[in-house]
């Protein structure tokens, strides 16, 4: 991508993201406020001034891949200004690494102009982390495409043991409602459909702000929206899933009944030791009441093996959730030594080889269960949305999200985006495969695919 807002470029920049969603929306605003300024962007770090390299610090295989982004930018682009953002930059507390020109805390992203402008190193981290967000800055849109995250906080206010979220990004701070309506109104003005409502806790927004507000607000007001098709909500705690947003994935379509949930775990003691709120008897309550009550429950959810303690017994309770066939999508990682979390003390630390045992068992059992949800879904028509995306052009169903759901592998893809019919014929991985409708065919012009059949 290539921009620039003057005709005369101040110098060139190229901004490599790591990490989750909630980073390439940080960058993307980023990007946007730089170009505005009048630095071109490019993808090319061997043509830059200026390269940030914008980093997740959650886990330490995130901090090794941070470490070997600029090991090979290093030596790709000798030349160019290496700046460090994120949270491993805040991890780092102040540290240096090899290579790099600039350290950005997450609290210090405000700095980023001044900084590349004198291209000279700022390497002291403030003890209060934080994030960034361009208000009055749209972010870059791909032609065709339909469907953005829409970031409404920063932080969290929970403690979970295992977690450094609170110590790289801070406390909750939700976004004012005005200021995040205002950012999806012009985003849906722009052409997109979709909105993927992100943060670190969803659920908890709005507590913090005077007067209080709640994510269930937000959710009604976009949904009042006509030209909004989509809303997913992600990063859902248990625990503030109410009976208020239960009702509103029952009863309003555009939610597509959809909701992702991390419960981490299912065995008592694990969620205890993890310093969850909820054990087993209050999840598995709303679970019941949520398959009861929402038609089509979408429910995505994340589990953590190899936690310290973790038995066998441990293991096979969150084994039978999944084997019940509760949720329609399931990730899986094992649990990381943290040093600066707490859970990193505990004792009876489980052996990697049976953490990673562990993991692909439960990756098994969802497969099995995809399979199942896969075979009583063939042939049947369903509403795909197609958009372009930095692949090519892309399909999902409603029960999908964006780049951790898979997608629907249709025999060919419209040339415009949109929303169209198709017939499911099959699953391939944890893709599904479908035929576009003869009636959509007959619409518009269609294009033999070139992605993966």
């Amino acid at each position: 991508m290539t921009s620039s807002a003057s005709g005369t470029a101040r110098g060139r920049v190229a901004l490599v993201v790591l990490g989750c969603s909630k980073n390439q929306v940080e960058a993307e605003s980023m990007s946007s406020r730089l170009a505005g300024l009048g630095w071109e962007l490019t993808a090319d770090a061997a043509e830059a001034d200026v390269t940030v390299v914008h980093t997740c610090g959650f886990l330490e295989a995130a901090r090794r891949e941070a470490t070997d982004a600029v090991f090979r930018l290093r030596r790709s682009a000798p030349r160019t200004f290496l700046v460090m953002t994120g949270c491993f930059a805040q991890f780092l507390n102040g540290k240096h690494p090899a290579g790099v020109d600039a350290v950005l805390g997450t609290g210090q992203f405000h700095r980023l102009p001044e900084l590349i402008e004198k291209k000279k190193g700022l390497r002291t981290v403030p003890a209060s982390p934080g994030g960034f967000h361009g208000e009055g800055t749209p972010r870059p849109l791909l032609r065709g495409q339909l469907s953005s995250y829409l970031r409404i906080s920063e932080g969290c206010r929970h403690r979970c043991t295992f977690c450094l979220i609170p110590q790289l990004r801070g406390e909750l701070k939700s976004r004012p409602p005005a200021d995040v309506l205002s950012e999806a109104r012009g985003l849906m003005d722009r052409g997109i459909r979709e909105l993927v409502v992100i943060s670190q806790d969803t659920t908890g927004y709005g507590g913090d702000l005077r007067p209080s507000s709640s994510i269930n607000d937000l959710l009604k007001k976009m949904a009042s929206w006509n030209d909004l098709k989509r809303i997913r909500l992600m990063y859902a705690y248990p625990s503030e899933v109410g009976e208020r947003l239960i009702r509103l994935l029952a009863e309003e379509p555009k939610l597509c009944g959809y909701l992702d949930m991390p419960l981490q775990h299912l065995s008592d003691p694990i969620l205890k030791a993890m310093g969850r709120e909820w054990g087993e008897t209050r999840t598995r309550s709303l679970l019941d009441q949520m398959e009861k009550k929402v038609p089509h429950l979408a429910l995505r959810t994340t589990f953590m093996v190899g936690f310290p303690g973790e038995t066998d017994e441990d293991f096979r309770k969150m084994l039978g959730v999944v084997e019940e066939g509760r949720f329609e999508h399931v990730g899986v990682f094992a649990y990381s030594p943290e040093e600066r979390s707490p859970s990193a003390r505990r004792p009876g630390r489980v052996p990697p080889a049976l953490a990673e045992e562990r993991m692909q068992a439960l990756l098994h059992a969802q497969s099995v269960v995809m399979a199942r949800r896969a075979k009583k879904r063939n042939g049947a028509q369903i509403e795909v949305m197609v958009e372009s995306s930095p692949d090519g052009w892309t399909a999902r169903a409603p029960w999908q999200a964006p780049e951790v759901d898979g997608q629907v592998i249709l025999d060919r893809y419209p040339d415009t985006e949109g929303f169209y019919q198709a017939k499911i014929t099959g699953m391939k991985g944890i893709d599904l495969k479908a035929t576009l409708s003869p009636k959509e065919r007959g619409k518009k012009k269609v294009l033999q695919s070139s992605r993966r059949a």
